[in-house]
């Protein structure tokens, strides 16, 4: 305000002297402080809207923190309370082993105890204290609660903070174990740990004296500090005490984020340090630019009043002097030409000069009303240019010729001012030889002549620099950051020059598709810094098994392309795989972890004369695939018949989608029969293709390309919906099949509609069986594929366990599901004449099934004396070639027909 109150005096000063500029003045500095002051609030405005954003990132940031930590110290116990669902009765030893690891790897843990029926029976902390054996959970009414609704819910509960017996606080994580025992699941109890609050705060990164959370080193600048505080509000929706406040973050007026935890939510709040209301950094400066905008507006317009008022006054006055000014006017115009231009003669016999006072002002003279002689002007002279000058004065003087020159004066004070000369000679009026001529004042030309080459000597610098920068970018875009390696973008490149070289035609060229086998599990155990150290190492054996002139590229996460020019045979080739090969599969140590991974390599070669790079690219790629698919740790040469198998399966993968859109897909069915009676029991509906060109095709020349295609669950669909449409048209018929069972693959198990898309079919209980095939593992499925099973269980259709003995499926996958029936494969049914061991196995089948309440049905009985000895096992179904074959729908009509199976009334 002092600076305005002194800015409004000065207006009143001059104020008489630019009258008519007065009101314009002030009118262009109000606008302009009025301007000002909006952007000054605007500004404010803006900044708090910006802190508060930032303040909610820095939340988000400490939010996913907390869940990260509680995610991975939860997940490692789930392995605990697993571990002791499948072994209830562990011993201390087991548990302590388990425990151990546990803690081990989960520094934030300080105690994890097993407390079966909610009592502890063995714990293990990180200072060895055994008094928390025999503790009753449930005796503490914050504990019990939590137990209840861990047990009630089957989920893991945080509660806390709690005091530790160390005098430090902790979160106590529960956790329900449920175990099956007797072929039922149990609620066994609880494992219980206890997280070091200290520990989950540090691993938040919260300081822990303030409670404020600061800018680390290397974060965006914009993060702002904060004071953070936290409560618990997944107990009660009253306004709860915070664990974690010191400085009243709740009272402020937060920023409040809620954090879902297992068993209960927490409430996140934070305020800047330096409150909401602090004002910008550079509040100041934008008063002071307002200020000098106002005055460097308004003063130079009254000035300029000021001086148009005082020219009027001046033009009234030489008006009354006009008749004076006009005597004056032509010595004054020469004056005005002349004022910044000095004039000299030289006599050239006698060598006497004359100057005139400007020559004497840019000599730094004072006029004593004689001219210099030569002696004083050479004293005015710069001494590096005194010899010079004389010599272009002499020239000129001797030869009569044009003067041009210019040098440096030394000024009384030190100071050096350049001065050019131009002159010519000529015969004054006396008839004497002179030389007459100009000088002036040239030292801001000389001066802006030395920024400007300063200037050029600073953008050559710039220049070059940018250079740099240029082939650093290049650089940079073309080679992978990690390794070193040119990157797809400088193989594309490499290759079309390698290609559009014209020397050495005829010669080979190799690219070897490389792929890295076991680095995803890598990644996912060890985490990716252990997953670019293991890339780096297979960079470095690359480089080191070719030459300086081969090129060796990554192109994607752990894939890599060496190119050979001037590739030998292919034995050299081979030999140089299995060196790679051998060379990656050495064990690399990382922080005391050993990794090992393999390789598959394809391997592709043409003379360069006829090879096309991109093309060459793609059978290497080929290659890779069948090395990957062959058991992967191995290399494949690209073949002619290779490149056909693709182009055929190709070929097929684009009919098998044809096929289903033209409904070229139907089942077939091959009866089983009562082992006892044999009589119909049922049928199994196996795919088909009606192909329009080759007829009928079974499963093992399309299935597997249709699993490539992930059409395998659409192909199941339509054979199911075909199979009751078919049992429909046999009862119209007379025929009643009691029973279809229709094969159902991993992908169909897996769609979560399957349920709703089964409810919209007519499908009866008890005559439709699902045959779970593809070897599903069982025993891990996810928790979709569980939930279609017991859904198709209640809709009333029977599931069947195909391929038993030969896939994954356990004792404990039969406990879970609970199959109708179980498919004894053929492999273990074709030996069954005349071996021992195998009539011992599948009698052993048998009385599983049968202790289990569950039928078996032998497939590939392929003559009768098979199904005479099933039958005397105890086998309940039978299905082979010994009663018939896959028939189509039709022909099972007839085929029932003719045997005089029971028809319906």
């Amino acid at each position: 305000m002092s600076i305005i109150v002194a800015l409004c005096r000065r207006v009143r000063a001059i104020a008489d002297f630019a009258k008519p500029s007065f009101i314009p003045a002030l009118i262009a500095g109000a606008v302009v402080f009025i301007g000002g002051n909006i952007y000054e609030r605007q500004h404010r405005e803006n900044f708090r809207k910006d802190l508060k954003v930032d303040v909610e990132n820095e939340l988000s940031l400490i939010a996913g923190r907390f869940r990260g930590v509680f995610n991975t110290n939860i997940a490692a116990l789930n392995g605990l309370a697993n571990a002791i669902a499948v072994q209830p009765a562990m011993t201390e030893g087991d548990f302590s082993k388990l425990a151990s690891k546990l803690l081990l790897q989960n520094p934030q843990l300080i105690r994890v105890s097993a407390a079966p029926a909610g009592v502890v029976t063995m714990t293990l902390s990180q200072a060895r204290q055994q008094s928390f054996v025999g503790t009753d959970l449930g005796r503490f009414r914050a504990m019990r609660a939590a137990l209840d609704r861990a047990a009630s819910t089957t989920k893991p509960v945080v509660v806390g903070p709690v005091r530790l017996p160390s005098g430090h606080d902790g979160f106590e994580i529960f956790v329900p174990v449920t175990s099956n025992v007797g072929g039922r699941n149990a609620f066994w109890g609880f494992v219980e740990a206890v997280l070091d609050e200290e520990a989950l705060y540090r691993s938040a990164r919260l300081n822990e004296e303030s409670m404020e959370i600061h800018e680390a080193d290397g974060r965006d600048p914009r993060h702002v500090p904060i004071h953070l505080a936290i409560r618990d509000v997944s107990v009660s929706d009253n306004v709860l005490e915070p664990f974690l406040d010191e400085t009243g973050v709740f009272l402020n007026s937060p920023i409040v984020r809620e954090l879902s935890l297992p068993g209960g939510v927490w409430e996140l709040a934070a305020t800047p340090v330096a409150g909401w209301a602090q004002e910008p950094a550079d509040s100041r400066d934008i008063m002071l630019a307002t200020i000098a905008a106002v005055v460097i507006v308004v003063v130079p317009i009254l000035l300029a009043g000021g001086l148009v008022n005082e020219r009027q006054r001046n033009i009234a006055k030489l008006k009354a002097r006009e008749g004076e000014v006009m005597a004056l006017s032509h010595r004054l115009n020469l004056a005005l030409d002349a004022s910044k231009i000095g004039i000299w003669e030289i006599d050239i016999a006698t060598q006497e000069r004359s100057w005139d006072d400007r020559m004497f002002h840019l000599h730094g003279l004072v006029r004593t009303g004689r001219d210099p002689t030569h002696a004083e002007w050479r004293a005015t002279v710069h001494p590096d240019d005194t010899a010079a000058a004389s010599n272009a004065l002499f020239r000129s003087l001797d030869e009569g010729l044009e003067h041009r020159s210019q040098y440096r004066v030394v000024m009384a004070d030190g100071s050096i001012r350049h001065v050019r000369h131009v002159g010519s000679a000529h015969d004054g009026p006396d008839g004497r030889a002179k030389i007459t001529g100009i000088s002036w004042d040239v030292t801001d030309d000389v001066l802006m002549t030395e920024q400007l080459r300063a200037a050029k000597a600073i953008a050559d610098m710039k220049n070059a620099e940018l250079a740099d920068a240029k082939d650093r970018i290049e650089h940079n875009a073309l080679h992978d950051p990690l390794t070193g390696l040119g990157n797809r973008r400088m193989l594309d490149k490499a290759l079309d020059r390698l290609f559009a070289a014209s020397a050495v035609k005829s010669e080979s060229i190799a690219i070897l598709h490389i792929d890295l086998d076991r680095f995803k599990q890598i990644n996912d155990t060890l985490g990716h810094a252990a997953g670019d150290a293991m890339l780096v190492h297979a960079s470095e054996i690359l480089r080191s098994s070719v030459s300086a002139d081969d090129i060796v590229a990554r192109i994607g996460g752990d894939e890599f392309v060496v190119v050979i020019s001037g590739a030998p045979d292919d034995t050299a080739l081979a030999a140089l795989c299995d060196q790679i090969i051998a060379q990656m599969r050495q064990p690399v140590d990382y922080d005391g972890f050993p990794c090992r991974f393999g390789v598959s390599i394809g391997v592709a070669v043409a003379h360069r004369s006829t090879a096309d790079a991109r093309k060459l690219l793609v059978n290497a790629d080929i290659a890779l695939y069948r090395a990957k698919e062959s058991g992967r740790n191995r290399y494949q040469f690209f073949t002619q018949a290779l490149e056909a198998e693709v182009v055929t399966n190709k070929r097929i993968a684009d009919e098998i989608l044809e096929g289903i859109e033209r409904d070229e897909f139907v089942p077939w069915y091959q009866p089983q029969f009562d082992a006892s009676t044999l009589a119909l029991s049922g049928v199994e509906a196996l795919i088909r293709w009606q192909h329009p060109r080759e007829g009928i095709l079974t499963p093992d020349r399309f299935l597997s390309i249709a699993e490539e295609l992930n059409v395998t669950a659409t192909l199941d669909r339509l054979v199911l919906q075909k199979a009751l449409a078919d049992r429909m048209r046999w009862a119209a018929a007379g025929l009643q099949v009691p029973k279809i069972s229709v094969n159902v693959s991993a992908k169909r198990l897996q769609e979560k509609d399957l349920l709703a898309s089964l409810k919209g079919l007519s499908i009866v209980p008890g005559q439709i069986s699902f045959e779970l095939v593809e070897s599903i593992f069982l025993d891990e499925s996810d928790d979709v594929v569980t939930a279609n099973i017991d859904g198709i269980k209640k809709l009333g259709i029977d599931i069947e366990i195909d391929d038993f003995g030969t896939g994954h499926t356990s004792i404990v996958s039969l406990l879970r599901i609970k199959p109708k029936r179980l498919k004894i494969d053929r492999q273990l049914v074709a030996p069954v004449l005349g071996a021992r061991t195998e009539q011992a196995l599948v009698r052993s089948i048998i009385d599983i099934g049968r202790s289990l309440g569950i039928e078996t049905v032998a497939e590939g009985v392929e003559t009768m004396a098979h199904a005479e000895m099933l039958g005397i096992l105890g086998c309940d179904l039978l299905q082979g070639y010994a009663f018939s074959k896959p028939l189509s729908s039709e022909s099972f009509i007839a085929f029932a027909m003719d045997r005089g199976f029971r028809l319906a009334s």
